[in-house]
Formats: structure tokens, C-alpha cells, sequence
């Protein structure tokens, strides 16, 4: 006997068809809330450069208040020093950069200063430093425990490295 006219298998399989057709639609995949860092909004502000008795600084934020983000050259131990507005939770982390080219993580430290800063180091020899300084109009900075900024990689804080290097 056949439904429909059809062989027994064939009959079976478009039952299980029709069925497979009844049920629910497949749940959606989570909408992505990760944002590409090209895409963040530049955090508000313009850069200074400065020249003082321990080297250059380039200081970014809005005028009239504390500095956001700091690139200082310590002409002394030719060292760059990144300084990130804030403190971290405990007594060490990370801040990471992102730039067109590339990514870099620094090991973080809380300033000493008066001013509360997140404070990372590296040689002025390095590498990334350029790839910094080549980034398409912008460079990303992560700092353990807050949300990450945009910062507009202009000519202040090249020169910053340059100064550095001698």
C-alpha cells in the first residue's frame, strides 16, 4: 500500500520533511556588541608638545584639564613612558595598544605622582614605537579594568619618539 501513489520509502521521507518544516525557526546568533576600534569615536581632545629638563612630553586631552594620555621621553635613560589618566585596581596590569599595522602590550603600573596615572614603559629603540607613529589617523590604548580610547596618532607625539631616539 503507498500514500499518494508513492513507494513506502519515498512516503517516509516526505513525512519527515513536512515535519522538519513544522518546527521552530533557529534562535539567531547573538547580535556582536565588540565594536572594531577603528570605529570608536576619537576621545575628545588635541595634543601639546613640550620640551622640560627631563626631555619631550606630548600631552593629549581637552584644554584646561589633566591630560588623558601622555607620551614622555626620558632623555636620561632614552626610555618612552605612556601615561594613561587613572589608576588601575590593583598594583599592576597591562596597556595595550592597537594601530593599523599591528598590536603591543606594555606592563602597567600605578603613577607615584599626585595626579592619578596608569604608567607603561618601553625603549625608544622599539619598534613598535613606528608603527605607532604610521597608524591611519588613530591608535587604540586598553588599560586593564577600563574601556578602551581613541587617541588621533598626530605629529606631537612622533616627535616624542624621534626626540628620544637622538
Amino acid at each position: 500500500m503507498s500514500l499518494f501513489g508513492l513507494n513506502p520509502v519515498t512516503a517516509a521521507t516526505a513525512i519527515f520533511v513536512a515535519l522538519g518544516a513544522c518546527s521552530a525557526a533557529p534562535t539567531p546568533a547573538p547580535a556582536q556588541t565588540q565594536t572594531d576600534w577603528r570605529d570608536v569615536p576619537l576621545a575628545p581632545g588635541t595634543w601639546v608638545y613640550r620640551q622640560d629638563e627631563r626631555g619631550s612630553v606630548a600631552l593629549y586631552g581637552e584644554p584646561d584639564s589633566e591630560a588623558l594620555f601622555l607620551v614622555r621621553c626620558n632623555a636620561d635613560d632614552r626610555r618612552i613612558y605612556f601615561s594613561f589618566g587613572g589608576s588601575l585596581p590593583s598594583d599592576s596590569g597591562t596597556m595595550a595598544f592597537q594601530a593599523t599595522h599591528g598590536e603591543a602590550s606594555y606592563a602597567a603600573r600605578n603613577s607615584p605622582g599626585a595626579q592619578p596615572y596608569i604608567v607603561a614603559a618601553t625603549e625608544a629603540s622599539d619598534d613598535y614605537l613606528d608603527t605607532i607613529a604610521f597608524s591611519r589617523g588613530r591608535i587604540a590604548v586598553t588599560v586593564t579594568g577600563r574601556t578602551l580610547a581613541a587617541i588621533p596618532n598626530w605629529p606631537e607625539m612622533t616627535r616624542v619618539f624621534e626626540d628620544c631616539r637622538g
